[in-house]
């Protein structure tokens, strides 16, 4: 009958322990957790201090908001256990959202003026994978009746604004049309759309 028990009991404790790593591993897997250790040349203007120090104003639900090193703004805008938006700086926007347990997407958008995204993918060690998602080319956002002028002054200066979803792995594609004149913003409305992407 001990050796029953004994039996049982080794067997409750190997199971606690694999309940234990799962969720360990799981923790491991939060965007703010993978946010906390990313490598100072990720977030160059960011201390890891600034970075917990969002992460834990956010948390506590306060402003996650630091000064960077350049002694201007940056704000932590949204957070769950997927997904984080970062005002980084005036000009800079970053999202991050985990695709799976073993691999996230990274968008940072720069606005100078018009707002234009790169978009890179990583494991949750912060080692940058080969695979990547490409942005539409600008004929797919535009209808076929748009003068080819218009067309062309587009395709000179593709700017494309991607954005990643709170909700699931999507990628919203908006193609940037501001660099345009007044005559060619008339000619394309409601000739443009967004393009999705999962």
């Amino acid at each position: 009958m001990r050796s029953v028990f004994f039996l049982l009991l080794l067997q409750f404790s190997s199971l606690l322990s694999v309940v234990a790593g799962s969720t360990s591993a799981l923790a491991q897997t939060r965007i703010r957790d993978i946010y906390a250790e990313a490598p100072d040349s990720i977030f160059p203007l960011l201390t890891k201090n600034n970075r917990l120090d969002q992460i834990d104003f956010s948390e506590n639900n306060m402003k996650a908001e630091v000064k960077n090193k350049f002694e201007s703004h940056a704000e932590l805008l949204v957070l769950t256990d997927r997904y984080l938006k970062l005002q980084l700086s005036e000009r800079c926007v970053v999202e991050m959202r985990l695709f799976s347990d073993s691999t996230f997407c990274m968008v940072e958008t720069f606005c100078a003026p018009a707002p234009d995204s790169h978009i890179r993918l990583f494991d949750t060690q912060w080692h940058e994978l080969p695979q990547s998602i490409e942005k539409p080319s600008v004929d797919e956002f535009l209808s076929d009746d748009i003068d080819t002028d218009t067309r062309l002054a587009l395709q000179a200066l593709p700017l494309i604004k991607a954005s990643l979803s709170e909700n699931d792995n999507t990628i919203t594609f908006e193609l940037q049309t501001s660099e345009l004149t007044r005559e060619q913003l008339k000619a394309i409305e409601g000739k443009t759309h967004t393009i999705t992407k999962e």
